[in-house]
């Protein structure tokens, strides 16, 4: 992985153009990962931090272990800039070996949760997540929900 440094911090609305998308096929093929910047969310009470434990608490039993462990990574790079990946990196950094197909999946099922959106091989990555809702809630295990309740 190669992180790009910048000091360019602007707003970022990724569009949601899938016919404009490059496949992304090869464990050679490269994104980059941007800051997704939503107002909205970002400043919603009980908002949590993508590339915090709290979102790796809260959000792992909904979005799955892979699938959070790439975007709290993602939102940590994202914070300081853009960061250049290729598929393999992405893979071999979570465990999947050298599969592009399951690092596909992966961005596939954060990106249906709204986590990431993806244009081309760019891939904006948001920075906060919402509060849960009331079905990944009910999704929790007792002692989560009750924890979640607490907060």
């Amino acid at each position: 992985m190669t992180t790009t440094p910048t000091t360019e911090h602007t707003a970022t609305e990724p569009t949601d153009d899938r016919d404009g998308r490059e496949p992304l096929r090869s464990a050679a093929d490269t994104v980059t990962v941007i800051a997704w910047h939503d107002p909205i969310v970002d400043t919603a009470t009980g908002a949590i931090a993508t590339d915090s434990d709290d979102a790796l608490v809260w959000y792992t039993p909904s979005i799955g272990t892979i699938g959070m462990a790439m975007a709290h990574r993602f939102a940590r790079h994202a914070a300081d800039g853009p960061s250049t990946w290729t598929i393999e990196d992405i893979a071999r950094t979570f465990g999947l070996g050298p599969s592009a197909p399951r690092v596909l999946r992966s961005l596939e099922r954060l990106e249906r949760f709204g986590i990431i959106r993806r244009h081309g091989t760019t891939i904006a990555v948001r920075l906060w997540l919402a509060p849960l809702t009331y079905r990944q809630r009910c999704g929790l295990p007792a002692y989560l929900a009750a924890a979640y309740d607490a907060r």
